[in-house]
């Protein structure tokens, strides 16, 4: 425990302590004042991460609808279609590329692609009309994330002149392009009716606060003046915007970094992709229950969030005398957890705590632990993360649709050193070699089912070399299948071997029959979105009929 002047702080690490926070309900622990004003340029004060009491209670009630699984069902195409911007970007840079390999600050592309996410979502506009916005946030997190700041000790260098006026200037020019936004979207429907399954976040907040009351703690109803439905709206975009992309996106990003670091535990993952959607990705995520039995990538993701979490801390503020525990606390004492410390203490995770092992979780969250409420990724208690659902279905499409297309492995240009500037960030960003990927079915019997032999093939086409006279399906002491699709007019070659490991330069899962229809080649082309080089070879020494990248 320690005093900074009018504020007491208590640290709380004990596990059991922590389950009971987990699992309090009232309104008397909210979010500490002097943390609210620290960051009242970037948060505001009338958001659902800044509010109290009865206040948050409402705006918590009127959001809470928009992160339903039927309704986030709604929005998988959307969250599919801001990563396929990606993926043909990356695509771009690796074709350009000498080897087909590049090198990627893996964290900046994702914080594009979650903000574009976050905007198309919640607020019906697009990336290009929100960077802005996410570009003069991110400047604001920068300057005001810095330790005096959030462990309330004075931030002297707040109160020079040149900076406070830089960050007013900042909070303005942010509010300034929101309410542009929120403008937008009030002419438009003044111009049209909006149905009810066609309403995001925005119109919600904007629908839900027209005419608003709230009921205080004595059940006396408060209507909302004008200025203060603006502020709220303006401060829960706010709170959207960077709660709803920066976190996402450096989660994602850390995910793909220990992938690189464990690569059995990468080729698991799209293992199990490929099981899990077989030929149809992209475009098969509206399917919710097929995303819930990615058993080995969710595995993945809550053992990158109990180490490389964007959390860090997370603080309490006593609105009113507590009792938790045997403690008794009173009024504006402030309770803080070291997240990374809890997740990583031996005496609830065991003497591995510190090691990368995603099969703790094999049987959920329950188990992986002596004290599962402590472990709290999302946040704990009343404020737990309103779209932490809608936070993990977007990484799964993420990593789904990345790993289906690209292998990623560490940079040597790669420092390891993450800092906190409120989320988890890596200092120096997290630079990975992106290339394409080849995919086989690694299930032999679920393969056999579906494709025939090599020796049930025609003699012309067991026999068959492409233009450089090489075979194209006969080795010895493999045995390959064809899958026909389409009538049996196309086919796809697959290996009975479990996840071969490919060199970089090859390049996708699927490729057509050989041919001498140039015009062929090209419709394969267009319909796999990829360059199909002349040079198409069967390797004696993988086993697998492969393109050339180069």
């Amino acid at each position: 425990m320690y005093s900074t002047g009018m504020k007491q702080h208590l640290y709380v690490e004990d596990a059991a302590l922590i389950k009971e926070m987990n699992l309090f309900r009232s309104l008397d622990l909210g979010r500490p004042s002097h943390f609210t004003e620290s960051l009242k340029p970037m948060l505001g004060t009338s958001g659902i991460l800044t509010n109290n009491g009865f206040k948050w209670s409402f705006q918590r009630n009127l959001i809470s609808p928009e992160f339903f699984l039927s309704k986030i069902k709604n929005v998988v195409d959307l969250m599919e279609e801001s990563t396929m911007e990606i993926i043909r970007k990356w695509e771009s840079h690796i074709r350009e590329s000498k080897g087909g390999i590049v090198e990627i600050v893996i964290e900046e592309d994702m914080k594009v692609l979650t903000a574009d996410i976050i905007s198309k979502t919640c607020f019906g506009t697009s990336y290009a009309q929100g960077n802005e916005i996410f570009a003069k946030l991110a400047t604001l997190q920068a300057t005001l994330a810095k330790p005096s700041v959030l462990f309330g000790f004075p931030n002297l260098s707040y109160f020079l002149t040149k900076e406070k006026k830089e960050i007013k200037k900042l909070e303005k020019e942010v509010e300034m392009l929101i309410m542009k936004v929120i403008h937008n979207r009030e002419v438009e429907n003044k111009n049209s009716t909006m149905h009810a399954n066609e309403k995001d976040l925005l119109q919600r907040m904007i629908e839900g606060t027209t005419n608003a009351t709230i009921s205080d703690s004595k059940g006396k109803l408060l209507k909302l003046g004008k200025n203060e439905v603006n502020r709220m709206i303006i401060d829960m975009c706010k709170n959207i915007y960077f709660a709803g992309s920066d976190t996402t996106a450096i989660a994602v990003a850390w995910t793909l970094m220990l992938l690189t670091v464990y690569p059995e535990w990468q080729q698991s993952v799209r293992s199990e992709i490929v099981e899990t959607f077989g030929h149809i990705l992209p475009h098969s995520f509206n399917d919710m229950d097929k995303l819930q039995k990615l058993k080995s990538m969710t595995m993945v993701i809550q053992e990158s969030l109990r180490l490389y979490g964007p959390g860090v801390m997370a603080a309490r503020e006593a609105l009113a005398d507590v009792k938790l525990g045997q403690l008794v606390l009173p009024k504006g004492i402030i309770l803080w957890l070291n997240l990374s410390a809890l997740h990583r203490d031996p005496n609830n995770w065991g003497e591995d705590a510190c090691e990368f092992k995603p099969e703790r979780f094999a049987d959920g969250v329950s188990k992986a632990c002596k004290y599962p409420q402590a472990y709290v990724p999302f946040g704990l208690g009343s404020r737990i993360c309103l779209g932490q659902n809608f936070s993990m279905i977007e990484m799964k499409i993420i990593l789904c649709l990345l790993l289906s297309k690209f292998n990623f492995a560490t940079s040597p240009n790669y420092q390891h050193c993450p800092v906190f500037n409120i989320s988890l960030m890596p200092k120096y960003g997290i630079k990975l070699l992106v290339s394409k990927t080849i995919i086989t079915i690694a299930n032999h019997e679920e393969a056999s089912k579906r494709c025939t032999t090599v020796d049930s093939l025609s003699p012309p086409l067991k026999k068959r070399k492409n233009r450089h006279g090489q075979p194209l399906v006969t080795v010895a002491g493999v045995e390959e299948e064809w899958r026909r699709e389409d009538g049996g007019d196309n086919h796809t070659l697959f290996s009975n071997h479990q996840w071969l490991p490919l060199p970089a330069r090859f390049a996708t899962m699927t490729l057509p029959c050989i041919g001498e229809n140039e015009d062929g080649r090209r419709e394969w082309e267009k319909r796999l979105d990829l360059r199909i080089s002349p040079l198409l070879f069967f390797s004696r020494d993988l086993g697998i009929v492969a393109k050339s990248a180069s």
